[in-house]
């Protein structure tokens, strides 16, 4: 497959240990002097799923005058393209893409459909349409959080659970798993400043006889608010 993007750059502007992006499809119209624009945004993962979509997203929308598009892919925002689709050199994928940088997201692509109206925009008016298409998109979307966290397993006995429960529920450290036995075995997910003062606590509580074992390091979906 060839490839449909025009421009490509590489952009650092994540920190490795947490990324932002979209959890579903989100969809948007705007109507500027009869020009109907209608932005998609898409969660991806590869530059080839990405390729894919857009070429989907041409093959629909085929009546349509422009398909313009942009992507963000990589934890870093390492991979990134745009295309103008036939509008004036840098009127729609560049706009479209510095939306996505400003905006910080990665895993994500922007496609947006332009109907023509019969009236020309100019070129400032272009690049008006599809930055703020893009940001009414965004504004609409539900953006999750990923963050790098370590996954600890720890196995307590009863007299001391209640004690630990307390602590992790102040702290709040996140439970991924609790089972019953003899003991009480937990798995936890502990951010990087989370993750000291969580073994020196149990080694406090448990008079050094509880020592957590290290599972593995992992991006796991945090809840944050994007409201305000």
């Amino acid at each position: 497959m060839g490839c449909l993007f025009e421009k490509r750059c590489t952009v650092f502007f994540y920190p490795m240990s947490e990324y932002i992006t979209i959890k579903n499809n989100c969809e948007i119209l705007q109507v500027i002097k009869k020009s109907r624009f209608f932005c998609r945004l898409f969660p991806v993962k590869t530059v080839e799923e990405a390729q894919e979509i857009l070429l989907a997203c041409k093959k629909k929308y085929w009546d349509a005058s422009h398909n313009c598009s942009a992507f963000v892919i990589g934890k870093n925002g390492e991979n990134t393209r745009s295309s103008d689709d036939g509008e004036p050199q840098g009127t729609a994928g560049v706009p479209m893409l510095e939306v996505l940088k400003r905006a910080g997201v990665t895993d994500i692509l922007a496609v947006c459909t332009r109907y023509f109206g019969g009236t020309l925009l100019g070129a400032s008016g272009l690049i008006r349409a599809y930055s703020s298409s893009v940001s009414e998109a965004l504004s609409k979307a539900d953006l999750i959080t990923y963050r790098e966290m370590d996954l600890y397993k720890v196995t307590i006995p009863f007299s001391m659970y209640g004690k630990i429960e307390y602590y992790l529920n102040t702290e709040n450290i996140l439970v991924h798993d609790i089972s019953y036995g003899a003991d009480v075995t937990l798995e936890l997910y502990l951010r990087d400043d989370q993750r000291e003062t969580f073994l020196k606590k149990m080694q406090e509580i448990s008079s050094g006889s509880i020592e957590p074992d290290f599972i593995s390091r992992d991006f796991i979906e945090v809840k944050l608010d994007y409201s305000t």
